[in-house]
């Protein structure tokens, strides 16, 4: 009874377990895995007949303790693959005392009809009592059965019989003709009475031969913005590999989002679905099975049509740096055209010159020498003929020319003097130029505005010897133009009459030193003049001349003032207008010519001058010049203060002159007359003669003056020839030698030395005198003298 115990024990647990009892509830047993189905599904488990000689501990002595062994898969060479006839045989290594089950290596990799043999490496001892293997697939049993030759038959699933066997020496499990159902993951228990239980584990795949695959539909062509394009691998299905979507080369994971709300691209079984269709989905997509067993792929181009996109014009210009802003009148531009569009779109031009007639089309619009008829709209017309849509780019062409010269800035009063008018005006141009006063009060606003402006400036007194600038701004062009206000101080009135002649002359008197806004009011003898209405007298238009028409000399003579008055203080002048007079004049004769000079008051009116001359020594009967009248040698405008008169020499005269001013016709108060002789002229030779008499006195008087000096030399010398004596003093030899002797000493009777007199010069005699003694102590004395 003690030897028959375990081995029934034995039966009656793998009964217990082949009908699924005690290793997993009964609703365990029909449930699936996620990735492979469970076999045997629906299927009866048949239950194995228990041999009465097996022997098993409890369940509950293994059941809460229970170890797991991990399996090592002994893997075909590296790049073998398996071929469909042989059998697949997968080691599974038990190392005693593991760690819990895992899957070892890669998973076991079957074709579709090819056996699978599932070995325990090393095989389970034998030794009594002998161990129960349970090989299982998921939660479903697939065979049980003890080891030994001895041992009962083993328990094979009832939908496995004809393809499944168990070896009970090894407990090896194999498997005829996979299918794709077989895929899953196997798991052999094995269990020695009175020890832990040991479980080994391997993944099986069971693959289908790689199709021959196809994408459908086959080079799609559709517009941007489509909802959905579904690419279809045609020839895949479950079990032949990993399906793989690509795009350009590079894979692609679903899903994949845009931002732009649910995922664009996403796929769906063996679909490549993509939403809202955009430009960059043009690729080539390829679908791809991999599997141990080989490899296959299936490409489809996607081509998206859109556009055309908003036309881009560009400017450029053989003159100017920024043709965006403007161009030069006169210059050559060029304007390009692009617009996005697949297939390119078809360009054409709109210009803004009404009279070109020609339209032409293309990317490109060439303009040369521009003008300001170019300036306007452009437009560009895109068309793409293929999804029909038509759009339009406009560019505004801006042709600049400047405004000629500088802004023009003026300064007016208002009419109670209570405030400055600065207007500046810079017109013409092409567009119009910008102008804007700077250096205001800031109390006084001034805005940039076109061509011109006109600001208004409280008067100050402090308002005086400031400047205003006036800022002109053209796209091509800056100039600018200054007022300095001033106040009136040094007004002064002058007098200008036009040259004589038949007529009255022009005569005017012009005020200056009076800058705006100041005005000036005009007055004779004290009372207000009123220019105009048809009088003689008119004022320019800036009231700064006082025109005298047909000047009289009985009217228009006498006191005549100018008031300056303006905004900043006031000034003025006085003048009085006298008929035509000569004030002072002189003559002075040079070279056979008389050369007169004169002047006049300031307020003399005079058109011209004469200037005339009569001899004193009329000839009887003679008329004219020789008879005595006066004579108009010269005729001379207003301006003249000078006159250079050649009388002839004969007759030898003498003359008078004179100077006679005119206004206009009419002869003014005459100069007075004065004398003159004209000289006979001299010719070559007497002024040759003239110089050789020169130099023969320069010479006779250098003679006489040597005969003087010599004279005075002898004279002198004689009266120095009296003896000179000065009392007797002692003198060393040494000192003796110390007189110089300029010539050969001679000496006299009375004791003195002489030197001789050349007959240029005259002996000098020292004054003083030196002593000297003989070596036989005898005083005498040496007189010295130095030749001149």
């Amino acid at each position: 009874m003690a030897t028959q115990g375990p081995r029934a024990l034995q039966q009656l647990l793998l009964l217990f377990l082949v009908s699924g009892a005690g290793t997993s509830p009964p609703a365990a047993l029909g449930r699936m895995s996620p990735s492979v189905p469970p076999l045997g599904q629906g299927q009866p488990i048949s239950r194995l007949s228990a041999a009465p000689s097996m022997r098993v501990s409890s369940p509950s002595a293994f059941r809460g303790s229970e170890k797991v062994v991990p399996s090592e898969i002994a893997a075909p060479p590296a790049g073998s693959t398996p071929s469909p006839g042989a059998p697949t045989v997968q080691d599974l290594r038990v190392p005693p005392g593991g760690p819990s089950p895992r899957l070892a290596g890669d998973p076991l990799s079957v074709l579709v009809g090819s056996p699978i043999s599932l070995r325990l490496i090393p095989a389970p001892a034998l030794g009594p009592p002998s161990p129960l293997v349970i090989w299982r697939r998921g939660p479903t049993v697939l065979a049980a059965g003890t080891l030994g030759s001895a041992a009962a038959p083993p328990g094979l699933a009832q939908g496995y019989r004809a393809r499944l066997s168990f070896d009970q020496v090894s407990g090896t499990l194999e498997l005829e003709s996979a299918e794709p159902a077989d895929s899953g993951r196997y798991t052999a228990e094995v269990i020695h009475a009175g020890r832990e239980r040991e479980l080994q584990e391997v993944t099986v795949r069971v693959y289908e031969p790689v199709p021959q695959l196809a994408v459908a539909p086959a080079d799609p062509v559709l517009e941007e913005g489509a909802s959905e394009l579904r690419l279809r691998c045609v020839g895949a299905g479950p079990g032949q590999g990993r399906l793989s979507w690509s795009r350009g080369g590079r894979p692609l994971e679903a899903p994949s989002g845009d931002g732009e709300g649910p995922a664009r691209l996403r796929i769906e079984g063996v679909d490549l679905v993509i939403a809202r269709l955009k430009r960059t989905d043009q690729a080539n997509y390829t679908c791809r099975i991999q599997s141990p067993f080989g490899a296959s792929e299936a490409t489809a181009a996607v081509t998206v049509l859109y556009g055309p996109d908003p036309p881009v014009i560009t400017v450029s210009s053989d003159r100017d740096a920024s043709p965006a802003r403007y161009v030069s009148v006169g210059s050559n531009v060029t304007l390009r055209c692009a617009a996005a569009s697949r297939p390119p779109a078809e360009l054409s031009w709109s210009l803004a010159d009404p009279r070109e007639a020609a339209v032409p089309a293309g990317p490109r619009l060439l303009l040369p020498g521009v003008g300001p008829a170019h300036a306007g709209a452009y437009a560009c017309l895109a068309a793409n003929p293929r999804t029909g849509l038509r759009r339009r780019g406009l560019l505004n062409l801006t042709v600049a020319a400047p405004p000629p010269g500088s802004p023009r800035c003026s300064l007016q009063g208002s009419p109670a003097n209570r405030a400055l008018l600065l207007a500046c005006a810079w017109p013409g141009g092409v567009p119009g130029a910008s102008v804007q006063w700077s250096g205001l009060p800031p109390d006084v606003p001034a805005s940039p505005e076109l061509s011109s402006t006109l600001v208004s400036v409280p008067v100050r007194p402090q308002l005086s010897g400031v400047t205003f600038t006036c800022l002109g701004r053209h796209l091509a062009a800056a100039r600018s133009c200054s007022i300095t206000l001033k106040a009136p101080q040094e007004v002064l009135l002058r007098l200008e009459t036009g040259a004589s002649g038949p007529e009255a002359p022009a005569v005017a008197l012009e005020a200056t030193g009076c800058p705006p806004p100041a005005r000036l009011a005009w007055a004779r003898e004290g009372r207000p003049l009123a220019p105009g209405g048809g009088g003689r007298l008119k004022l320019s238009p800036d009231g700064h001349r006082l025109l005298f028409g047909n000047f009289s000399l009985e009217h228009d003579v006498g006191n005549y003032s100018v008031l300056c008055s303006g905004p900043l203080g006031a000034a003025g002048d006085r003048i009085t207008l006298i008929g035509p007079s000569v004030s002072s004049w002189r003559l002075q004769p040079a070279d056979g010519a008389a050369v007169l000079t004169w002047d006049v008051e300031r307020g003399c009116v005079v058109s011209g001058f004469e200037v005339q001359a009569r001899t004193e020594k009329p000839e009887p009967g003679a008329t004219g010049l020789t008879g005595g009248a006066w004579t108009s040698l010269l005729l001379l405008g207003p301006g003249e203060r000078s006159a250079v008169v050649l009388l002839p020499s004969q007759p030898p005269g003498p003359w008078r002159l004179r100077v006679l001013p005119t206004l206009g016709g009419q002869p003014g108060t005459p100069s007075s007359s004065r004398s003159y002789r004209a000289g006979p002229v001299l010719g070559p030779g007497a002024i040759a003669g003239i110089v050789l008499g020169s130099l023969l006195g320069s010479a006779l008087l250098a003679a006489l003056l040597v005969l003087l000096g010599c004279c005075a030399c002898r004279l002198w010398g004689s009266r120095k020839k009296k003896p000179l004596i000065s009392p007797p003093a002692s003198s060393t030899p040494e000192k003796t030698r110390s007189v110089t002797s300029v010539g050969a000493l001679h000496p006299s009777p009375q004791g003195f030395a002489t030197e001789p007199s050349p007959s240029w010069a005259c002996p000098v005699v020292a004054p003083s005198q030196a002593a000297s003694a003989s070596p036989k102590g005898v005083p005498r004395t040496v007189r010295s003298a130095t030749q001149v």
